[in-house]
């Protein structure tokens, strides 16, 4: 498979959907005590080329429409090997349908497809984040994929309680982002909010009367946990000299990076297989930044941001039989951000 990584993409989609799981409190000054999400259901259109891009719909024309209904279920992973506390988390579950799919002969088509997200934290006990999992498993016939991320941070200022005072302001209709008009929350009934989102960079949102994302977001009781195995750990993989040199991939494109000599070895959460090809490259420090979509959607609901930062440090891609693998480190640090997709 190629080493193209459309991981971050997928995450800009689907955190509006998973944000709203973890909405615990109101916005008001009392912190009323919110009833769990139970479900969700409400469409968005595709309105970005990334957008598209991230569901493999390349060969269709921008602005499709992905409707979906969708439940939601609290995980109690088991502890992992690698973890000082216990873990918690939330599962996705559901159906979407995309439709008004138009390829570059003009034909319509339609895409069904089941789909589960599994977002899962440690936390210590003063609940700030030490590291995450984000699994998805899109099952479209031809355009399935599956992405695991795990992200270790080397600090951990996300607490979760850290409100969403500092991304939205109250309006008549609700709240919204400080930065724009690109979020707006309002309650229908008692057990019901309505969600409206626009994509990053899209030029068809206007925020006011015209949306790419509208959801209702439904409470009660969300029922017993279901004990899921512990997430993914890591392993670490041989690299042979003789392997063609690989693509930087998606976090590659997003830093200024220097062609290093390729290490014996690289960690990975899955095993990749037979490897076809591997590269490494030094990130300069002029290029450091932190990669955070969606961070106004996902404060909104009380989900920590998942701020992905990329300092100096050393990324290492190898692609085999059974999936890619990306994995960055940064210097003198012991953060580390682990991608496999298959």
């Amino acid at each position: 498979m190629g080493t193209e990584f459309r991981w971050l993409e997928t995450l800009c989609l689907v955190s509006v959907i998973l944000a709203t799981t973890w909405v615990d409190f109101s916005f008001d000054e009392s912190n009323e005590v919110l009833d769990p999400v139970t479900s969700l259901d409400g469409y968005v259109q595709l309105s970005t080329r990334s957008s598209m891009d991230s569901l493999n719909l390349k060969q269709f024309d921008v602005g499709a429409i992905a409707s979906f209904e969708l439940d939601m279920m609290q995980l109690q992973p088991e502890k992992c090997d690698e973890c000082k506390n216990e873990l918690q988390g939330k599962r996705v579950v559901g159906s979407v349908i995309i439709t008004e799919l138009i390829d570059e002969q003009g034909r319509s088509g339609r895409i069904e497809a089941d789909l589960t997200i599994d977002h899962i934290e440690e936390r210590d006990s003063n609940d700030f984040l030490i590291q995450e999992w984000f699994v998805m498993n899109w099952d479209a016939g031809a355009s399935s994929f599956n992405q695991i991320i795990r992200v270790i941070h080397s600090t951990t200022p996300w607490s979760i309680e850290q409100g969403s005072g500092s991304f939205l302001v109250g309006t008549e209709s609700g709240y919204e982002s400080r930065t724009g008009p690109n979020l707006v929350m309002g309650k229908i009934t008692e057990n019901q909010q309505l969600v409206r989102a626009c994509l990053p960079d899209s030029f068809t949102c206007n925020g006011v009367s015209n949306w790419d994302i509208e959801m209702n977001v439904k409470r009660g009781n969300i029922g017993e946990n279901m004990v899921v195995e512990s997430p993914s750990g890591y392993s670490e993989i041989s690299i042979p000299s003789n392997l063609e040199f690989s693509d930087s991939g998606l976090l590659g494109s997003l830093v200024n990076l220097t062609e290093s000599n390729v290490p014996i070895a690289t960690n990975c959460i899955q095993d990749p297989g037979s490897l076809n090809t591997a590269g490494s490259w030094e990130i300069e420090g002029s290029s450091s930044g932190i990669i955070s979509p969606l961070s106004s959607v996902l404060a909104s609901a009380g989900l920590p941001v998942l701020q992905i930062q990329i300092n100096t440090g050393l990324l290492t891609v190898i692609d085999g039989e059974f999936g890619t693998c990306s994995h960055y480190v940064q210097d003198d640090s012991i953060a580390q951000i682990m991608v496999f997709e298959y």
